[in-house]
């Protein structure tokens, strides 16, 4: 029988402490603050120079069920949209085995996601990353486990002076495997 796989969003000074799914509402949203919840508090301010960040938000896959085999060759992709002028979405160059607490000032700017912050030595703007030209993701797990399945993907958002205002359009992003 086919495993029943979850998205968690993990925040919180350990990966325990809240995980969230995120298939479906609540979904993810990129703000300047450590949490899942789905509102306008916190929204990342269009700077008068440079950059403003989210906090950087750490998901894995999860098999909440016990694959028949085994789970591997985990992917990431997205729509190939963008959230448009001065808006980049980046994810880490490599996932991460050991979780790290986002940081930042609430309401400000998230830390940026970078090796000495988030352990991401570069990162990439995740919309290149197509069902044509995916994102790999180290993990697997094996019949009779389940749990957490990949290792944490690491998102954040980079706002920069030239962004315009307002709420941004939903965008979409997949995770493919094989199960076996």
């Amino acid at each position: 029988m086919a495993a029943t796989m979850k998205v968690y969003a993990h925040t919180g000074s350990g990966p325990s402490d809240v995980n969230t799914d995120v298939l479906g509402p609540p979904n993810v949203r990129l703000k300047t603050a450590d949490d899942t919840t789905i509102d306008t508090n916190n929204p990342i301010p269009i700077p008068a120079s440079g950059h403003k960040y989210s906090y950087w938000k750490a998901v894995t896959l999860w098999a909440n069920t016990s694959p028949a085999g085994k789970i591997d060759n985990i992917k990431l992709y997205t729509d190939g949209g963008d959230f448009g002028t001065g808006i980049v979405t980046y994810v880490g160059d490599e996932t991460v085995a050991t979780y790290v607490e986002a940081t930042g000032t609430p309401g400000d700017t998230g830390d940026e996601m970078v090796a000495s912050n988030a352990q991401i030595n570069g990162r990439t703007d995740v919309f290149t990353y197509t069902s044509g030209a995916v994102f790999a993701v180290t993990g697997s797990i094996s019949n009779p486990t389940t749990g957490r399945t990949s290792n944490y993907v690491v998102l954040q958002m980079a706002v920069a002076d030239t962004a315009s205002p307002g709420d941004l359009a939903n965008e979409t992003f997949t995770f493919r495997y094989d199960e076996t």
